[in-house]
């Protein structure tokens, strides 16, 4: 079999096989390249001839590129249907209204803004229609999620995305600009991801091999990429190839320690970031941490965890049901085991002492890109101690920081 990561991007979005780790992947995506007009035209007399076609759009997008696309769907025989939408979804009632009312005789979803990616993702995957990305600039997150998490109304809701998804790519207008920092800010992130993957397939037996090697890949090559002259579609490339990877996994391979940090991060500090920048910082935050933790002799005898207290504390943070946060928290504890702990960290820590080494020079490619140079210095210290302190406990949740909980380290490392 070729390898993933040497496939053309085209042809890995429609792959499909038998892995070793006994599952069937398909990723269920396809990457067209080529003026966007139309490749969106050619998309929709496949996937919604004659119907309509959801536009998701702010106001002022609409307002500057909205007749075009609008041009677009009625040459391909559609009508458009506009949905004006607020960039911060939750607690927009005009947001929950527009969206959670789309008719019935809607064939699909169209967005060409990086910001409502997740609302996209969410709403075409809630009525299983076929979601169309017209990629604009290097930002991809949420693109292709086969789990697509959404605040609407202050609590977290998520969906498994198993709809068809189609990327459309004209390499001539991607542009750079601030995004490309916010896209290598999420993909470098994913370093700690992959981390707390191989974590996790030591103590739960998930692991893919194949998964782990193109996420590796994506990564690496978009490291790389953010010194080209073409940074900007590289970057988009690596993150569709990392997105192809989370969907075979599940989601699994992408739901490290820096998202669950990044998540409680997200109403602390002096400014607002986005969800990527905010991982960022919490995966350089986490390599020290996980350096320390692997480096000193620890046990399973300093303490026991509170863990209704803490299942508590979660909920009232996040929304999340109590009895829901406490079962994941229990699951995660059953599975740690005190040797697995010490051989697993022998055998890691090499390598996150090598990424140690790596976080300055991370930091000054964010900056080169054009990143926030306050990002480091926007979170209290104690912000960041709570949010680390309880990432562990979110839903879904296996990483370094769990074994962290059960063996106490959490309170004297932080």
């Amino acid at each position: 079999m070729e390898k993933l990561a040497q496939m053309d991007l085209s042809a890995l979005a429609e792959h499909k096989f038998a892995c070793l780790c006994g599952k069937n992947h398909a990723a269920k995506a396809h990457v067209l390249y080529g003026d966007a007009s139309e490749s969106l035209k050619a998309v929709l007399e496949k996937i919604a001839p004659m119907s309509k076609a959801a536009l998701l759009c702010t106001r002022d997008a609409f307002y500057a590129e909205g007749e075009r696309w609008m041009r677009a769907v009625r040459n391909a025989g559609a009508t458009p249907l506009n949905v004006i939408l607020a960039k911060k979804f939750d607690n927009a009632l005009e947001n929950i209204g527009g969206l959670f009312s789309l008719p019935d005789d809607v064939r699909a979803v169209i967005v060409f803004e990086s910001a409502l990616y997740d609302v996209a993702s969410y709403f075409s995957a809630l009525k299983n229609l076929p979601a169309v990305y017209i990629a604009r600039s290097a930002e991809a997150e949420n693109m292709l999620s086969p789990v697509v998490f959404l605040k609407i109304r202050r609590k977290t809701e998520f969906i498994y995305a198993d709809n068809e998804k189609y990327v459309l790519i004209d390499p001539a207008s991607i542009t750079a600009g601030k995004s490309a920092a916010a896209a290598f800010a999420s993909l470098s992130s994913a370093i700690v991801s992959l981390i707390d993957y191989r974590v996790r397939g030591v103590f739960t037996g998930e692991y893919c091999s194949e998964s782990y090697n193109l996420a590796r890949a994506a990564i690496s090559s978009a490291v790389n990429a953010a010194a080209s002259e073409n940074a900007p579609l590289e970057l988009l490339e690596a993150r569709i190839r990392l997105a192809v990877a989370e969907t075979y996994t599940d989601g699994k391979i992408l739901r490290g320690g820096e998202n669950a940090v990044a998540e409680f991060l997200e109403a602390a500090g002096k400014a607002p970031f986005s969800f990527a920048e905010r991982k960022f910082f919490a995966a350089l935050k986490l390599i020290d941490i996980y350096h320390a933790f692997f480096s000193l002799p620890h046990g399973k005898d300093m303490r026991v965890p509170d863990y209704v207290c803490r299942a508590k504390e979660v909920a009232a943070a996040t929304g999340a049901k109590e009895s829901v946060v406490l079962e994941g928290i229990l699951k995660t504890a059953a599975a740690v085991s005190d040797e697995r702990v010490k051989e697993t960290g022998a055998q890691l820590l090499f390598e996150i002492e090598a990424l140690k080494n790596l976080t300055g020079k991370f930091a000054a490619t964010y900056y080169a890109l054009g990143g926030n140079k306050e990002l480091f210095k926007n979170y209290a210290p104690e912000e960041v101690r709570r949010a680390v302190f309880y990432a562990p406990d979110l839903p879904e949740t296996f990483s370094v920081l769990t074994l962290m909980r059960e063996s106490g380290a959490l309170e004297y490392l932080l």
